[in-house]
């Protein structure tokens, strides 16, 4: 269950990768401090998918030279 996937992200222009990237962290941002509140998620594989989708933009972009 790849949120998106390698393939997705170098049809993207950089405007939309960072636009993603940004949706993403934030996405995982409210995940987290929802969870260290005392709250429950519904699934907590969710947080393992957003940083990995985080980590492949982030590599792509590197690669591509874009940071």
């Amino acid at each position: 269950m790849a949120l998106i996937r390698s393939s997705e992200i170098r049809k993207l222009n950089k405007n939309q990768r960072l636009k993603k990237l940004d949706e993403f962290k934030k996405k995982l941002f409210t995940i987290q401090s929802e969870l260290s509140s005392g709250g429950s998620i519904e699934n907590p594989g969710q947080i393992q998918e957003y940083k990995k989708a985080i980590a492949r933009i982030i590599t792509i972009m590197t690669e591509l030279d874009e940071i």
